[in-house]
Parts: C-alpha cells; sequence; structure tokens
C-alpha cells in the first residue's frame, strides 16, 4: 500500500483535529478512549478542554 502523501495527511489531519487535539493534550486521552468515543463526545471533550485552558490562562493573569 502506498504511503499517503503529506498534503493527503495534512488534510485528514485537519479534518480530525477535534480527535488529534485531545490526543496532543495533557488529558491523558489515548486511542482507546477515542475508539468508544462518539462525534459528541469528542466535541464536549474538546469544549471541556477549552474551558479548562481558559481556567489556567485566568489563574496565571491572577499571579501577575
Amino acid at each position: 500500500m502506498p504511503r499517503i502523501t503529506k498534503t493527503e495527511a495534512k488534510r485528514r489531519a485537519i479534518e480530525n483535529w477535534g480527535q488529534w487535539r485531545l490526543l496532543l493534550s495533557d488529558m491523558g486521552i489515548t486511542y482507546s478512549d477515542l475508539l468508544i468515543m462518539d462525534d459528541d463526545d469528542v466535541a464536549e471533550a474538546n469544549a471541556a478542554l477549552d474551558i479548562h485552558i481558559a481556567e489556567l490562562k485566568k489563574a496565571n493573569k491572577s499571579k501577575k
């Protein structure tokens, strides 16, 4: 089976960004977790990650 091109890999990464974002975050999401998550679960987890990041930024601002 031929390898995909860089362009195709990037297109697929963008298309699946919600899942990749969770895998790359420090939330501890694994491929196994993603297998049991539907699109709504992925969307909710990403929303939770956004809230978490916003709270961290807010806490860091208040420390300065």
